[in-house]
C-alpha cells in the first residue's frame, strides 16, 4: 500500500510527533511504500521527500509586527502548503493519506488538497484543537469547555492562545472557517488514541462521520528480575501550567526523605525552581535528556508522577512507566484515568489538590504490596491493549476501510 503520512514536524518535538515517526518507521517494515509532507524545520530529520516541504514559518519569538501579521494569516490557510501538497499528490499517488497535528503550519489547506483529489484520508487526533482554538480545552489554567457547539468566540475572549490576542484571533478565525467549509466532516476516517479524546471531542461538536479507538503503542521491557533499588519520585515531560508541577512540589514539600526529580524545561521552570526553594521540597531539576536516560531514571525510580490538570489524551511517558513496571500517579482526568484502568493500574489523585497528591502519594511510598501489583497490571495491561504489532494491524485495517 502506497501511505502519504503529514505532520508539521518531521523530529521528536513531542509526543504527536514521536507517534508519527514511528509509525512511518513500522509502515516501512511492514512492506508499505511511505512519503512524507511536513514543514521543513531546521531540527527535521532527513528525508528525500524533503523538496515538497513547506518552507519553515515561526510563530514564537520577537517578531515585527508584519511578521507576526503574515505568520498570524498563514496559519489559518496556507495556500502553498495546498499547492506543495497537491503536487506530492499527483507525483507519489497515494493510496490514502493519514495526517497527524497540521493545525497553524501545514493547516487544514492540506487536508483539502487531498479531498480535491479524492484520495482517501484518515486523521490522528492528538489533543483538542478541532473544538478548542486553544487547543487543550484550558482557560486562565481550569479545564474549559466554552467554545463546545462552535462557540469559538470565547477563544478570543479569553485570549487563550499564550494570552495573546493576535494569536488567539487567528486560531479562532481558523476554527470558524473549518466549520463553514465542512472540512472535519469530509476526513473518512479519525482515530483517537484514548476513549476519553474520542468522546470529548464529538460531544462538543466536531463533525466525524467515524472515529475508531486505536491506543498508542509501547513495547514491553519486563524486567528480568524485580528491582530493589529504587527511590523517589520522578515527573517526566514539560514544565508549563498544564502539567500541573507546581501542585506536585506542593504537594511533597516537607515530606521527609523524599525527593522529587524532575526531567524536562519549559517556560515555568524559573518559577517552579522558586516555588521548590520556598516550600523547601527536595525538587531536583534535571532538565531535559534523552530516551535511553530517562528509560534509565525510570528503573531508578518508585513512583512516576503526572499531575496534569488538563484532558492528557495518551501520554507515552505514561506508557514507558507502564513498561518497565514502574509505579504511577496520575491526575484523576481525561485519558489518563483510563490508561490506569480507573485506579486498577495506578494511583489516581485529584487535579490540582496539593493535599489529595501528598496524602495519595504517602500511601504509594507505603504501600509496596498495592505499588507492585497495580505496576503487573499495567504492565498486561499494556502489552495487550498497546501491543505495536496489534496497533499496525489496527492502522493497516482502518486504511484499507476507506479505499474508495
Amino acid at each position: 500500500m502506497r501511505v502519504l503520512l503529514a505532520s508539521s514536524f518531521h523530529y521528536r518535538r513531542g509526543g504527536d510527533s514521536g507517534q508519527f515517526l514511528d509509525l512511518a518507521s513500522q509502515l516501512e517494515s511492514a512492506g508499505h511504500e511511505v512519503a512524507v509532507f511536513s514543514m521543513d524545520h531546521p531540527q527535521n530529520l532527513a528525508s528525500p521527500w524533503r523538496p515538497y516541504w513547506l518552507r519553515y514559518v515561526e510563530y514564537r519569538g520577537d517578531l515585527s509586527v508584519l511578521d507576526r501579521l503574515s505568520a498570524a494569516l498563514s496559519s489559518v490557510h496556507n495556500a502553498e502548503g495546498s499547492r506543495r501538497m497537491a503536487r506530492l499528490l499527483r507525483d507519489f499517488n497515494p493510496d490514502v493519506v493519514h495526517f497527524h497535528s497540521v493545525h497553524h503550519h501545514l493547516t487544514l489547506a492540506a487536508v483539502e488538497a487531498c479531498i480535491l483529489a479524492r484520495i482517501p484520508t484518515v486523521w490522528t487526533l492528538h489533543d483538542y484543537r478541532c473544538v478548542c482554538p486553544a487547543t487543550s480545552l484550558l482557560r486562565a489554567g481550569q479545564v474549559c469547555e466554552r467554545c463546545a457547539g462552535g462557540r469559538f468566540w470565547h477563544g478570543a475572549v479569553g485570549r487563550c492562545k499564550s494570552g495573546a490576542l493576535s494569536r488567539s484571533m487567528a486560531t479562532v478565525v481558523e476554527s470558524y472557517l473549518t466549520r463553514m467549509r465542512r472540512t472535519l466532516a469530509r476526513v473518512d476516517c479519525y482515530v483517537a488514541p484514548s476513549r476519553f479524546l474520542g468522546r470529548k471531542v464529538v460531544e462538543m461538536g466536531m463533525p466525524a462521520k467515524r472515529m475508531e479507538i486505536v491506543p498508542n503503542p509501547v513495547q514491553p521491557a519486563r524486567p528480568e528480575t524485580p528491582s530493589d533499588r529504587r527511590d523517589g519520585l520522578m515527573y517526566v515531560g514539560r514544565l508549563s501550567p498544564e502539567k500541573g508541577v507546581s501542585c506536585l512540589i506542593r504537594a511533597v514539600a516537607g515530606l521527609d526523605g523524599v525527593s522529587l526529580r524532575i526531567v524536562g524545561d519549559g517556560p515555568q521552570a524559573g518559577d517552579l525552581r522558586a516555588l521548590s526553594a520556598c516550600t523547601n521540597a527536595n525538587a531536583i531539576f534535571e532538565g531535559w535528556t534523552d530516551e535511553a536516560s530517562v528509560r534509565a531514571k525510570m528503573r531508578e525510580a518508585r513512583l512516576l508522577c503526572v499531575p496534569s490538570v488538563w484532558y492528557e489524551n495518551c501520554p507515552g511517558v505514561v506508557l514507558e512507566a507502564m513498561a518497565s513496571s514502574l509505579a504511577v500517579v496520575a491526575s484523576d482526568l481525561g485519558g489518563l484515568s483510563e490508561m490506569l484502568d480507573n485506579g486498577r493500574a495506578g494511583w489516581l489523585a485529584r487535579p490540582g489538590d496539593a493535599d489529595d497528591w501528598r496524602r495519595v502519594i504517602v500511601r504509594a511510598l507505603g504501600n509496596a504490596d498495592r505499588s507492585a501489583s497495580q505496576a503487573m497490571h499495567a504492565l498486561s495491561r499494556v502489552e495487550v491493549r498497546h501491543d505495536p504489532q496489534r496497533f499496525l494491524e489496527r492502522i493497516e485495517a482502518i486504511y484499507r476501510s476507506v479505499l474508495h
